[in-house]
Parts: C-alpha cells; sequence; structure tokens
C-alpha cells in the first residue's frame, strides 16, 4: 500500500539502504571470490595444500579445542535455522504485510461506506461535531499506524540483510573449519585471524538474532492493538450508522411538520391576518393609555419627590434647631465631637476647638470614612465645612457621603458646605459647581489661600466656629516641594487656630521622608496615626490633647463607619 506514496523520509531511508546494500554486495563478492580460491585467500590454500610450517603441540590442541567449540556453535545456529526455516525466516516480513493489507481494507471500507445524510443540513449541530470528531480521530489513528508501518518495514528490511550476512560468515566458518580438518594440523596467522573475525560475526548474529525476537513480541502488541482499534471502528460505525438512522427519521418528522404547518397557513392565513389587525389595534390603544397613566404616575412621583425634598429640608433645620444646645456645650467644654462615639470617649470628650490635626496612614485604610464622618457631625448641628480637595472632585465627596449620611445635597443647598478644588481643572474637566470655588493650578498657593480667607470670613460672621478638611497635603506636597508646602501650610494652620476651627489634614504614608513628616507634624496640634499589621488595622493617637490610651487600637473601617475595639486605662503610655 505505501510503495506508491512518495514520502521524503523513505526517500531517505531508501539511499541509506542503497548504500547498505552496494557494500554488503562487495564484501560477499570478495568473501565467495576467497572461498573459490581466487585472489589473497588463494595463497592461503596454496600454502596449507603444501604443508607450511609445522604447528607445535600446545598450538595443535589448543586450535583443536577450538576446533571442537566452533563446531558445536554452528550445530546449535543451524538447529535454530532448522527450527524456523523458510517459514520462519519471512514470518516478520508476511506478518507485516497481512498487517498492511487489513488497515488498507478497514481504511477503504470507512472510504467507500455509502452516507445518506447530507451533514451540513442536520438541524442538530452536535450531531456534526459528533461525525467530525470520529473521522478526525479516524485520521490520527492513520497517521500513527503508517508511522509505525514505515518504522517496522525499515527495521524489517535491514534484518533481513543481517540474516542474509550472517548466513555467508557461517558458510565461511564451516569452509575454514573443514581447511582445519584437511589441513592436518599446519594453520597460519591469517585463518587464525579469521577464526577470530568469525567470532565477532558470530556474536553479532546473537544480537541481532535478539533483536529479531524482540521485534516479533513488538509486532504482536502491534497486532493485538490493531485489533483493538478494529474493534473500538467496529463499534463507532455501528454508533454512526444508529445517529444518521436517527436524524434520517427527525429529518422526516420536521419535514412533516413543517408541510402541515404550511398547510394551515394556507387553509387559515386571511383570517388570521385580520384578526392579527385587530389584536394590534387593540395593543395600541392599550399602550397609549399606559403611557398615560405612565406620565399621570410620573407627575405624582416628581411631586412626591420635591414634597419629601421639603420635608426633609424641613427635618434638617429642625434638627440643627434641636441640636444648638449641643453646639452651644461643645463652645462652653472647647471640644467637638467627631461622631464615632468611642473614638471621642478615648479623646475624654473629643477634638479641642482650634486644633489642626494630622491624619496619617497607608490607601485605604479608612482615613477618608473618619474625615467624611467628622464633617457629618458638624453639619448635623449647624456646623459649616471647608472642604479643600486636590486629589478628588466635589461629586466624588457627595458619593462618599451617601454612605454615611442621608440628605447631604440639602446641607449643600443651605450654605454649610463649601469646596475648593484644585484637582478638576489640573484634569482638563471644564464642568462647574454652584458649590464649589475652582484653582486652575494645583501648586497656585495663593490664589487657594485667598480662596479659603474668603469662605472663613463668610462662615465666621454667620457662625461660632466651622470645621476644615484638607484632602490631602501629600498631593499638594506632590505638585510643589515640601519647603513651599510648608510656606504654605504653616500661615494657613495659624490662621485657622484663630477662627477656632477644627481642622483636620490628611497626609498619605510612604510618601514622604521622616523629616518632612516632622516638618509638619511641627505645625500640627496633633495627629491619629492609622497602620496594618499582620492584615489588621490599628490606630494610635498622638499630642492632640489628654487621652485614655496611646497605644495602637485595633479597629475595622468600611464605607459607612469606623469600629474601634476596647482598650482600658491601665493601657495609657
Amino acid at each position: 500500500m505505501t510503495k506508491g506514496r512518495d514520502r521524503p523520509g523513505a526517500q531517505t531511508a531508501q539511499k541509506q539502504d542503497d548504500s547498505s546494500d552496494a557494500s554488503d554486495q562487495a564484501e560477499i563478492e570478495r568473501l565467495s571470490k576467497w572461498l573459490d580460491g581466487d585472489g589473497q585467500g588463494s595463497a592461503l590454500l596454496t600454502w596449507l595444500g603444501e604443508g607450511g610450517d609445522i604447528v607445535p603441540e600446545d598450538e595443535l590442541a589448543e586450535l583443536k579445542d577450538r576446533l571442537s567449540r566452533y563446531e558445536n556453535e554452528i550445530a546449535e545456529v543451524r538447529s535454530i535455522l532448522a527450527a524456523e526455516g523458510p517459514e520462519g525466516e519471512g514470518s516478520t516480513a508476511d506478518r507485516l504485510k497481512i498487517l498492511l493489507s487489513e488497515r488498507d481494507e478497514l481504511k477503504q471500507k470507512l472510504m467507500d461506506r455509502p452516507t445518506s445524510v447530507d451533514v451540513n443540513g442536520l438541524a442538530d449541530n452536535r450531531e456534526k461535531e459528533i461525525l467530525d470528531r470520529y473521522h478526525a480521530e479516524l485520521k490520527e489513528k492513520d497517521d500513527h499506524w503508517r508511522r509505525h508501518e514505515e518504522e517496522i518495514q525499515a527495521r524489517s528490511a535491514a534484518l533481513e540483510k543481517d540474516l542474509a550476512r550472517i548466513k555467508i560468515e557461517l558458510k565461511l566458518k564451516d569452509d575454514e573449519l573443514n581447511v582445519l580438518r584437511n589441513g592436518g594440523g599446519s594453520i597460519g596467522t591469517d585463518l587464525l585471524t579469521k577464526l577470530e573475525n568469525l567470532q565477532a560475526k558470530e556474536r553479532e548474529f546473537l544480537t541481532l538474532k535478539q533483536e529479531a525476537d524482540d521485534l516479533r513480541i513488538r509486532l504482536k502488541e502491534r497486532e493485538e492493538e490493531m485489533d483493538r482499534i478494529r474493534e473500538a471502528i467496529a463499534y463507532k460505525e455501528d454508533e454512526l450508522i444508529r445517529r444518521e438512522e436517527d436524524l434520517m427519521y427527525r429529518e422526516k418528522v420536521y419535514t412533516a411538520e413543517r408541510q402541515k404547518l404550511e398547510e394551515m397557513k394556507r387553509q387559515t392565513g386571511g383570517l388570521e391576518e385580520a384578526e392579527l389587525m385587530k389584536k394590534l389595534e387593540a395593543l395600541k390603544a392599550e399602550v397609549a393609555n399606559k403611557e398615560d397613566e405612565l406620565r399621570a404616575k410620573e407627575k405624582y412621583v416628581l411631586a412626591k419627590q420635591e414634597e419629601l425634598r421639603m420635608r426633609e429640608q424641613g427635618l434638617i433645620e429642625d434638627e440643627i434647631t434641636y441640636r444648638e444646645k449641643e453646639r452651644a456645650l461643645e463652645i462652653q467644654e472647647r471640644k467637638v465631637k467627631t461622631g464615632i462615639s468611642r473614638f471621642d470617649d478615648l479623646l475624654l470628650g473629643g477634638m479641642p476647638i482650634g486644633s489642626n490635626i494630622m491624619i496619617h496612614g497607608p490607601p485605604f485604610i479608612g482615613k477618608e470614612v473618619m474625615a467624611n464622618t467628622f464633617i457629618n457631625e458638624g453639619l448635623r448641628k449647624g456646623v459649616p465645612a471647608i472642604i479643600v480637595l486636590t486629589d478628588k472632585t466635589a461629586k466624588d465627596v457627595r458619593d462618599e457621603m451617601k454612605f454615611i449620611m442621608s440628605g447631604y445635597e440639602e446641607y449643600e443647598k443651605l450654605g454649610l458646605v463649601r469646596y475648593i478644588d484644585t484637582y478638576t481643572r489640573a484634569m482638563g474637566d471644564d464642568s462647574s459647581d454652584p458649590y464649589t470655588i475652582y484653582i486652575d493650578e494645583p501648586n497656585d498657593h495663593e490664589k487657594l489661600g485667598e480662596a479659603v480667607e474668603n469662605i472663613a470670613k463668610e462662615f465666621k460672621d454667620k457662625h461660632e466656629y466651622y470645621r476644615m478638611l484638607f484632602r490631602s497635603v501629600s498631593t499638594l506636597i506632590a505638585y510643589s516641594d515640601p519647603n513651599a508646602a510648608f510656606r504654605f501650610l504653616s500661615p494657613l494652620c495659624g490662621r485657622r487656630k484663630k477662627d477656632q476651627a477644627v481642622s483636620f489634614f490628611i497626609v498619605e504614608k510612604g510618601m514622604h521622608s521622616e523629616q518632612e513628616l516632622q516638618m509638619l507634624g511641627s505645625i500640627m496640634d496633633g495627629m491619629v496615626d492609622f497602620k496594618v499589621d499582620q492584615l489588621k488595622t490599628f490606630f494610635a493617637i498622638k499630642g492632640i490633647s489628654d487621652v485614655q490610651s496611646r497605644a495602637y487600637i485595633r479597629y475595622t473601617a468600611t464605607k459607612s463607619a469606623l469600629t474601634i475595639g476596647s482598650f482600658a486605662l491601665d493601657h495609657i503610655r
């Protein structure tokens, strides 16, 4: 089957076999001439016939013993060859031919098997996928056995050549033994050399025989594997036939149902069209009514929302009025609440009025939640807030505040919240907000300071004090340098202290050197230091005022609140 195929690998192997055959043929001709008495071997035979030198007795005994061993070994080899016979010598090639013919028949059977179903027209795509997969498996097996076929053919040819060579060498060995018998004890050095060569050839023959046995075993294994593959292919063929029959049945059912449906359409086409038109008109009228109802409901919802907003605004104003006593008490005690009760307990009542506090910690640890809660607590008591933004927009702050308090926009409308934004314009955003003052350049400290002072003056004229949140000092320093930021922040903090304001300045941990932190700390009244240790979050209070404990206290943070763990007086440091 494979002789008609042109493959590069087979051509290369054929060239190698041709060169090997040529060298083997030359060796066989040389040995034949030597046996016939021609060439160099004739001198040896003449010398043996004339007598030559007499071999000593000890060498003669050794040669006789070696002759006896060779006769026994040749007898064993002849018995093996006789047992195998001509049929045994060609069994490997015959089995290979049988195996190849069976593979060809199997492949031809698969190729000639009729397919009555058009796969592309089948309604069930999964059946087509199964067929494609089976064909791919068959092709893969075919390629696999084709490669094995080439390997076995090459090996079988090599073994046949080696077997022919060994037969010739055995014949040479027989002739040399006859020469030894007829020589009458006279032997030469050349003959001993040839005997040694025969021994080497005999060992090579045994090796090749062992390889041939191994190949027979492997061939038997391949035959068993081919039997298993034949069984699997037969099973797959049966399964494919069953699937084809099922698909044909489905196709017939589908065709019959489609014909019935078309017939019913032809019979009831006019009546159904009229009914559908009536239903369509009814649906249009119903949709129009639903749209009117939705518009009315939408107006009602908007009115209710406005009513709720007014009520919420009224409730906020009522709450501010109700908590005026708390605000007055804070002014009297000179401490303001932060909105985190356990944090206020730790501070023995709250933050001192007129203090500037550094909130220092890594990102995403809850610093912003504490600052937003601090602003929220002041707004609920009617205390206004200035929020300076260097890395956020006013919309971002509103979104964060929704998790902490409701009705935050109403406090903006009451004029209790003002923003100073150095971030939006730097990002190329030209949008505007009625409660925001925009600074074009983040490092324009002069305009930033003027904006803070104008809003602070406005709040100071109407309120006893205000709260300020600076988000964040780290971004301010990044746009300029620590010295310039210090020259800007130092008078800013001094004026806030003079106005009796309570200010939070957020500083990112890891962005500043120890010298910069010490420089910022010199203009602050204290610091809340956040840290992470073994996936747990802690904070500690440094400076500010008298506290119950200055140890690091564990807490957990969400978008809406900080939950502080336990602390006791015996932990005071």
